[in-house]
């Protein structure tokens, strides 16, 4: 009985939360930023690209 009430006691200290928690690495960082910058820089991008458009248009008049 003794013998059984250790190992409870020992299993129960292996598995205490004291341990540090290892980082998650951060996966697929590098893309995530790049799209990121992407999205940033659509909205500058389409105002350009309507602008473009306006110039042609009146051009063809």
């Amino acid at each position: 009985m003794n013998v059984y009430i250790a190992l409870c006691a020992l299993l129960l200290a292996a598995c205490s939360p004291d341990e540090p928690k290892v980082p998650v690495p951060k996966l697929f960082a590098p893309q995530r930023e790049a799209l990121d910058k992407a999205r940033a820089v659509a909205p500058a991008q389409q105002q350009q690209a309507q602008e473009q458009r306006k110039e042609i248009e009146q051009q063809t008049q």
